[in-house]
């Protein structure tokens, strides 16, 4: 499960990468060539890139929840676990959601808003929440441990 959330991390970086620098090449009016197996992207339009960055970013998010429920399934028996990791990522989703909309509401603040939500984001597109949760869940089964055993 490692190696498949570090594939995807890999597989993500890389998509995000090319689109951003296809986006840059347009905006600065270049070209830019792709390596064959990703030159499709070449052909669509500045807008449709932009909004399949949103829809990656989603979609990239619900991928790392789906690899961190079944991995804290297969670590921990405590379904309790399962919820806490499922309103951690709903959780990034709002409150990154929240800074967009405040920066759609107070424009002069807007791209501090966008960097503060994006840099959120990130973190449900990576191991980075998973390997915050599984030692606060150890922690937590040694504590309750500790505390039945008295």
């Amino acid at each position: 499960m490692a190696i498949l959330a570090i594939l995807t991390g890999y597989l993500r970086d890389t998509v995000f990468k090319t689109i951003n620098a296809i986006l840059r090449a347009a905006d600065l009016e270049q070209d830019y060539f792709l390596p064959a197996f990703i030159s499709f992207l070449q052909n669509f339009e500045y807008q449709t890139l932009v909004n399949l960055k949103w829809f990656l970013t989603l979609f990239f998010s619900l991928l790392y929840l789906i690899l961190s429920i079944i991995i804290i399934k297969t670590l921990f028996k405590d379904s309790k676990y399962l919820k806490i990791t499922t309103l951690t990522y709903i959780g990034v989703l709002l409150i990154s959601a929240g800074f967009i909309a405040a920066g759609l509401i107070f424009k002069n603040s807007s791209e501090k808003m966008y960097e503060f939500a994006r840099y959120l984001m990130g973190m449900a597109q990576s191991p980075i929440i998973l390997m915050i949760l599984i030692p606060t869940f150890k922690l937590m089964e040694k504590e309750m441990n500790k505390t039945s055993n008295k």
